[in-house]
Formats: structure tokens, C-alpha cells, sequence
């Protein structure tokens, strides 16, 4: 079995962001990460990467992990305070 990120760049060549993600895509985002933990986890048990995402994606949609709340909180709570530094 892989360690997860093992083809995961190095964080040196990774780019930092361009923006803060604004309170509309605070949905979009906290999905989005709850699909990549589900599909993480997934692979780790199955170890088979595109049933992993295929059940992740699933798990992200059912809300599955109830992380998606919270995600979403905390993603318009950065966005309003990076808004209101400008």
C-alpha cells in the first residue's frame, strides 16, 4: 500500500494561493474536501484509486462524514476576515 500524498509534489513546489476563496465557493470547497478525505480513505482500505474516488464522491454528496457544515463555516469565517483586511 502507497503512504497517502506519496506522489503528492514536494510543498517547495507547490504555489501558494492567488485568493481567498470567497463565501460562494465555501460550499464547493468544503464538498470538495470531504470528497478528497473519503476518496483518501477509500483507497487506503480498498486500495483500488478510482473505486476510491467514485466512493468518495458518494460519501462527499451524502454528507457522509458531516463535515461539510463545518467546513463551510469555517471557509466563509476566513473569507469575511480576509475581506474585511482589504
Amino acid at each position: 500500500m502507497d503512504a497517502i500524498g506519496a506522489n503528492l509534489p514536494p510543498v517547495s513546489a507547490m504555489k501558494p494561493l492567488a485568493a481567498v476563496p470567497q463565501a460562494s465557493d465555501a460550499m464547493t470547497t468544503a464538498r470538495k474536501f470531504e470528497e478528497l478525505l473519503g476518496a483518501m480513505l477509500v483507497k487506503e482500505m480498498a486500495s483500488a484509486w478510482i473505486t476510491g474516488f467514485i466512493v468518495g464522491a458518494a460519501l462527499a454528496k451524502r454528507d457522509a462524514f458531516h463535515m461539510e457544515d463545518m467546513l463551510r463555516a469555517s471557509i466563509e469565517r476566513k473569507s469575511r476576515g480576509a475581506e474585511a483586511k482589504k
